[in-house]
């Protein structure tokens, strides 16, 4: 069997290379999904290094295997953004599950590891399925280190019932519940913004520094996709002070919670589940399956939540590290 690696063509291997991330991520993965993410992302990378020597700013290197038929069977992607922590690297090597144990992971490992080598990365950060012992096992042969398990849980909404999710949706006193639909405007979307910026450190585990504004808008509010319908913001007076962001995934018709977050100082009154309980209600209202979010097992206030409200634990991913310096 003859095997080619080289660099993913754009936009030729988007429909060959989303088929093989969905053999990997819980949801599908599709073409549009790619050229959706890849037009708020630079196609130029510009790497540099800090007062430190560490390496900075961002590039992405892509890579495929592709068989003797053209099918793409093996994928590596090595990648960091502008905001990532200083030295560090995100990987991914994915091989097709019926193509393993052919050599083709350990090769584009070995690019990936050059181009690592060629431009001083300190630290390799990459993610394997918690219920894939073989990845794992190749992992820690080339001295990956587990660092988080980052685990997923869902709600089937089919015979949902409020009584199932604790009540009603009724906000916390002072405080009103409504979407970005409701309160439209780029004024709101700053403060949305900061609200995000501002709940970022507290999530276990989080690097580096939260997005710039500019990126931010492009990967939601600008992206093709967004509906700002299914954007939950609550508010205190004119100010946001928590959101539960939703992402349409049509092809399994369900949603995903993208990320829920409660100001600092607002904490404690009931804020998330209230938002929570709210985006259940509003998937189940407009028709969708199911909902799927991810949560660090160390996140104890949104685990309980979560629980409180009928999530079940599904698979999900451990995060993994290497120092290479």
């Amino acid at each position: 069997m003859v095997i080619t690696i080289r660099n993913m063509h754009v936009p030729e291997d988007y429909e060959g290379t989303a088929a093989l991330l969905s053999t990997f991520y819980s949801e599908p993965i599709t073409a549009e999904h790619m050229r959706e993410e890849d037009a708020a992302i630079p196609v130029k990378g510009a790497l540099s290094r800090d007062e430190n020597g560490r390496l900075t700013g961002h590039d992405r290197q892509r890579l495929v295997a592709v068989n003797e038929s053209g099918k793409i069977i093996g994928y590596g992607c090595s990648w960091r953004a502008p905001w990532t922590a200083p030295g560090t690297l995100y990987q991914k090597v994915l091989v097709d599950p019926e193509e393993r144990k052919n050599g083709i992971g350990r090769e584009i490992y070995a690019k990936l590891a050059a181009y690592a080598d060629a431009n001083g990365a300190d630290k390799i950060v990459g993610m394997v399925r918690d219920d894939d012992p073989d990845s794992q096992a190749y992992a820690a042969g080339r001295g990956f280190v587990r660092d988080r398990h980052q685990f997923e849980s869902l709600i089937e909404l089919d015979g949902f019932s409020p009584e199932g999710a604790g009540g009603t949706a009724d906000a916390p006193e002072g405080i009103i519940l409504t979407t970005l639909a409701q309160v439209p405007g780029e004024e709101m979307e700053k403060q949305v913004y900061e609200l995000y910026r501002k709940t970022y450190s507290d999530i276990p585990g989080s690097e580096g520094e939260f997005k710039w504004y500019s990126q931010w808008r492009k990967e939601t509010v600008e992206r093709e996709s967004f509906d700002p319908s299914l954007f939950l913001v609550a508010l205190d007076g004119d100010k946001p002070v928590g959101a539960a962001e939703l992402y349409e995934m049509t092809e399994t018709n369900s949603v995903y919670n993208l990320y829920t977050c409660v100001d600092g100082e607002y904490r404690g009154r009931g804020i998330a589940l209230a938002l929570k309980r709210t985006s259940i209600f509003l998937a189940k209202e407009r028709g969708y399956s199911y909902i799927r979010t991810n949560n660090d097992s160390q996140n104890g206030p949104m685990l309980a939540i979560n629980r409180k409200l009928g999530y079940v634990p599904v698979p999900g991913y451990y995060r993994l590290y290497k120092n290479v310096r």
